[in-house]
C-alpha cells in the first residue's frame, strides 16, 4: 500500500497528504489537505478546516494536555473514535482509525491563524514509512519495506 503525497511551494511549503476525516459521533465527514509534521505527536485539526468543517467545541471533549507549538500554548480539544480515509496508488481506499484526533482553538482569529494548516502527526508516520525526496519530487507513505 502506497499513499502518493505532494509537495506545496510557497510561505507553507512542506509535503501534504489528502485524507478524508470521519467523526461518526459528530456526523463529520470531509476531505482536507494535512502537512506531513514528524515533530507533531498526534494529528490535529486546525482553525480554518474547524470551521470548514462546522465543528462545535461544545460537543469535543477537553484535552488533558494542550498543544504546544512554536507561538506557544494553544486551546486542545479531541474528537473521540476518528476515522481517516486515503486513496492509494492502486486507487483502493485506506482507513486509519484514531482513538483522538486533536481539534485546536486559537484565541484570536485572523488570516494568519487560517493559513496554518491541519496536520498527520506521529500517531499515524510512526505506523507506516515516510519516503521524502523533495529533490525528485516524491513523497509518500507506505507500509512496503
Amino acid at each position: 500500500m502506497r499513499l502518493k503525497g505532494y509537495f506545496r511551494a510557497g510561505p507553507l511549503e512542506g509535503a501534504y497528504l489528502t485524507a478524508v476525516v470521519a467523526v461518526p459521533k459528530l456526523n463529520i465527514r470531509q476531505s482536507i489537505e494535512l502537512l506531513i509534521d514528524t515533530g507533531a505527536t498526534k494529528t490535529a485539526i486546525l482553525d480554518k478546516d474547524v470551521l470548514s468543517m462546522g465543528i462545535s467545541y461544545a460537543r469535543l471533549g477537553e484535552s488533558k494536555q494542550p498543544l504546544l507549538g512554536l507561538g506557544g500554548v494553544v486551546g486542545t480539544f479531541v474528537a473521540r473514535d476518528a476515522e481517516l480515509y486515503f486513496r492509494t496508488d492502486e486507487g483502493a481506499e485506506h482507513r486509519e482509525s484514531l482513538t483522538e484526533l486533536l481539534v485546536v482553538r486559537h484565541d484570536k482569529i485572523d488570516e494568519n491563524i487560517l493559513r496554518i494548516p491541519s496536520v498527520l502527526g506521529r500517531d499515524i508516520l510512526n505506523k507506516l514509512r515516510l519516503i521524502y525526496d523533495k529533490r525528485n519530487g516524491t513523497v509518500a507513505i507506505t507500509d512496503e519495506p
